[in-house]
């Protein structure tokens, strides 16, 4: 039976029943001079009578409580159920001004509840106006404009492109926790799935869960999707496809956020965090529809980093590894000496190598090119990779010296360069990243064969091939330079010796088509830093995996999966002691209780005299 009445209670009908009867007898009240059933002041003999004036008063709370409940109905329900009981609402106030007008200079109750019904008609109306015009605005206005600077309410045209051609359903369910970190991430998150959700309303389905408080339909959910099982974190669940022939995709919150506060900010009251929700969950839509997931191969036997280690503090290109499995690709480690490439492998990753490739692997390498094969290399000219000729093939060439930059460099040290990405970036590996840096520990200056030398640059350089095109996309700043002499005490500019920037430290090649018709095939993306892709730097400075997916899918001919530019967000929080916090909270408080105590006294006192 308790229980019963708890839901009764709870009940928002009830709620708003019963404050609309506390309503009209408090202002009832305040008209009347008394409560209902208690006479009320002798009023003048001409006066109505008091069984005429107490209907009048009631008359004119009615009608207003209508307009409120009016105003209720047309942001809760929609503007059609609110008609009713605003033309009720006003139909009744305005019938109580026309016919007690007479009345207002013979009965003091009556005068008041025309001031009280003139009051509330035109506080009414401007309300009435802004609600409906805002709930109009909100439900049948369209796309909202994105004044924000990082487009935090806006889709990219690739997504829009993607939800409008869905042929089958899509869900997301998003579990997060209830930790502080959690509420700030949740919000980035929903603020995302409702433009997605709005977009296309009929084939997008969202719902949120709480795995603390709704444990029955998170397990229900872990037994639908197996791939959740033994998941640490908060994430989404994305679907595509309904019953048995649909599939699902986990997202991980640290493939959603890069969080930057622990290492710029130190104090609490400061959390930002980059977002690269967008890009993340249409990329995984992207991969479901298509219903197979690519391989991307690893060199390994050479001193090359762990694609298993996560841990920043560990060398390691594991969060590398776990950008392309939530994008649906599989990193598999390749030793060329003593295995051949898989046949499914059609893009190799050389990162990082301590030690040359011995001249069978390097063969390997070109009989995987004669079969269509890509590659990506990270490396500097400080260790050996045994690619030299392999890579002059394709017009690309280590210069000497290390590159270094006063200017864009990591908290001051010359040798971490900062590569930035100027607006308006050409090629498609950059473009969406314009604005941004990219931080080359260790780079080395790349030379392109073929064109003309650069000042600075030997003039007998070697014939370039010319079936082949190198683009830069990647360049030091101006004030950069090619260090002949990386170990020395104080690293300054021989301008007999050191290449002038900018520098190439990015060099995309593709295979020139044989007619005007086709488009250049992409072949080789080379990025000369060994630790461009390290869980360190990554960590660091997130552009930098951007750039590497960005590689990837430029080689697999995948525009549409070309990275959607992160979103960096800035939330600052009120930091005080307890102490102020009760002083800021007590003191206005107090403050306008005097205020509103000393104006009522007032007002009685002169009342009275």
């Amino acid at each position: 039976m308790s229980q019963r009445v708890l839901d009764f209670l709870t009940r928002p009908e009830v709620w708003a029943i019963a404050s609309a009867l506390a309503g009209f007898l408090t202002l009832t009240w305040a008209i009347r001079g008394a409560p209902i059933g208690q006479a009320t002041r002798e009023e003048p003999e001409d006066a109505p009578g008091p069984a005429y004036r107490d209907r009048v008063v009631a008359s004119a709370v009615v009608g207003f409580l209508l307009v409120l409940a009016g105003g209720y109905l047309a942001a809760a329900v929609g503007i059609p159920w609110s008609l009713p009981a605003f033309a009720a609402g006003f139909g009744i106030v305005l019938a109580v001004l026309r016919v007690n007008r007479r009345y207002r200079h013979v009965s003091p109750t009556l005068r008041r509840t025309l001031e009280f019904s003139n009051t509330a008609l035109t506080a009414s109306l401007v309300a009435g106006i802004l609600i409906v015009g805002n709930v109009v605005a909100f439900r049948y206005g369209g796309r909202a404009i994105d004044l924000t600077r990082d487009g935090s309410f806006s889709l990219s045209s690739r997504t829009v492109n993607l939800l409008k051609s869905l042929d089958r359903p899509v869900s997301f369910d998003v579990f997060f926790g209830n930790s502080p970190q959690s509420g700030r991430q949740l919000d980035r998150v929903r603020q995302l799935l409702d433009l997605y959700k709005a977009a296309n309303p009929s084939r997008v389905r969202v719902e949120y869960l709480d795995p603390n408080s709704d444990v029955k339909e998170f397990e229900a959910l872990v037994k639908r999707v197996p791939d959740m099982v033994g998941m640490v974190g908060d994430g989404i669940v994305v679907g595509f496809g309904e019953g048995d022939t649909g599939s699902h995709t986990v997202i991980g919150s640290l493939d959603l956020f890069e969080a930057q506060g622990s290492r710029f900010e130190a104090r609490p009251d400061r959390f930002v965090s980059t977002f690269d929700g967008e890009d993340v969950v249409t990329s995984a839509l992207i991969r479901l529809r298509e219903g197979k997931r690519g391989r991307v191969g690893f060199t390994t036997g050479h001193g090359e980093p762990s694609i298993g280690e996560l841990d920043p503090s560990q060398p390691g290109v594991g969060l590398w590894r776990a950008r392309l499995s939530s994008v649906g690709t599989d990193a598999v480690e390749v030793n060329l000496v003593r295995d051949e490439i898989p046949s499914d492998v059609n893009l190799l990753v050389i990162c990082g190598p301590k030690s040359p490739l011995l001249a069978d692997e390097v063969e390997r390498i070109g009989q995987f090119f004669g079969r269509g094969g890509q590659l990506i290399v990270l490396a500097g000219n400080a260790e050996a990779a045994g690619l030299a000729g392999l890579l002059r093939g394709y017009n690309v060439e280590f210069g000497p010296g290390m590159a270094v930059d006063p200017r864009f460099s990591l908290r001051g040290r010359p040798n971490l360069v900062l590569a930035p990405i100027p607006p308006g970036a050409s090629h498609p590996i950059a473009e969406t990243l314009a604005g941004r840096v990219v931080l080359l520990p260790g780079a080395a200056p790349l030379t392109i064969l073929g064109g003309p030398p650069r000042p600075g640059e030997p003039r007998d350089r070697p014939p370039g091939n010319p079936a082949v095109v190198a683009s830069p996309f990647l360049r030091t700043g101006p004030d950069s330079w090619a260090e002949s002499d990386p170990d020395a005490r104080k690293i300054q500019r021989d301008p007999g010796k050191d290449q002038a920037g900018p520098l190439n430290l990015g060099v995309a090649v593709a295979v020139r088509p044989r007619t005007a018709s086709e488009k250049p095939m992409p072949r080789l993306v080379v990025i000369s830093s060994s630790f461009a892709a390290d869980n360190q730097f990554v960590r660091e400075v997130p552009a930098n995996l951007d750039l590497l997916m960005n590689a990837i899918h430029w080689l697999r001919g995948r525009p549409e999966l070309l990275g959607i530019a992160p979103k960096t967000h800035e939330s600052l929080l009120f930091a005080a002691d307890p102490g102020l916090r009760l002083r800021l909270v007590l003191v206005p408080t107090l403050l306008a209780v005097v205020v509103i105590l000393g104006l009522g006294a007032t007002t009685y006192l002169a009342r009275r005299d």
